[in-house]
């Protein structure tokens, strides 16, 4: 990794979505000029200037070279502020790092998705990828949960990626016009047939990745190939909080994403 990479770029909003009461999903251009590109699954350094910084998985689609998105919540200091930010306004951008998605592994597999929340957006830009290359995998299934109806993020979108992929949902929560799975996300494991063999990756919250692991890993998955996005954990985004060290490893450094056998003995990762 470069250091050049932490030095900010300065980047523009030029779009921004509000997905939920609390997520929203900005688009941002760099105005260097300079190319940007990423693999999905990778992250950057978002700065907001008085504010601080804080790293974010990019949610868009790889190919777009003009701009990118980032999707988050408003939970802490820097995403409230950014959040409350307009179209025109300004950011740092610093990135991308980390490893991302295994590309060339994932290639002619059938590969499923499993996500809770918020986990969704840094792999809503491999779905897209996907969107965009039917052929680069055997099939896609989709499984994601959210705790309403309302937080089901990029639900407008859904009905396109069903033409490619296989998409399964379910809430916590719902009114009655809600006619979909009631439940956390594991109530969808009884309900789709997942292959022998399959790929998957996982980004939620631990009651997920440990109801993955006693249900696939091993068995209907191989442990090379249950892959775990581990995002979540990150704080500063570059090695020196600590914040996210898991036994030998950095998730901002060596991460985010890890397969389950590089990372099984490592207790603390799930909790």
């Amino acid at each position: 990794m470069k250091n050049i990479n932490y030095i900010p770029r300065k980047g523009k909003i030029i779009g921004k979505k509000i997905l939920a009461e609390d997520i929203a999903s900005i688009e941002i251009k760099l105005l260097d000029k300079k190319p940007f590109s990423f693999i999905p699954g990778q992250f950057i350094l978002v700065t907001v200037l008085g504010f601080g910084e804080i790293p974010l998985g990019i949610s868009s689609l790889p190919a777009k070279k003009n701009s990118f998105e980032v999707t988050f919540r408003a939970v802490g200091l820097v995403t409230e502020k950014l959040f409350g930010m307009s179209i025109g306004e300004y950011v740092g951008i610093s990135g991308p790092f980390g490893n991302g998605f295994p590309m060339t592994h994932l290639k002619n597999k059938d590969l499923v998705v499993v996500s809770g929340g918020i986990g969704l957006a840094p792999i809503r830009s491999l779905i897209l990828h996907i969107e965009k290359k039917p052929q680069f995998v055997k099939s896609l299934t989709l499984l994601h949960g959210a705790r309403c109806e309302e937080q089901l993020i990029y639900r407008e979108e859904y009905s396109s990626w069903s033409k490619f992929t296989e998409v399964n949902l379910t809430v916590d929560d719902c009114g009655t016009d809600w006619s979909g799975c009631v439940g956390n996300v594991t109530k969808l494991y009884d309900k789709v047939k997942i292959k022998r063999g399959s790929t998957m990756i996982v980004c939620g919250p631990p009651k997920v990745y440990k109801s993955i692991i006693d249900r696939y890993a091993g068995k209907t998955i191989a442990e090379k190939d249950l892959y775990f996005l581990l995002e979540r954990r990150m704080d500063c985004g570059v090695g020196k909080c600590q914040h996210c060290t898991c036994g030998k490893y950095y998730v901002c450094l060596d991460g985010p994403v890890f397969s389950y056998d590089k990372i099984k003995y490592n207790k603390e990762v799930f909790s």
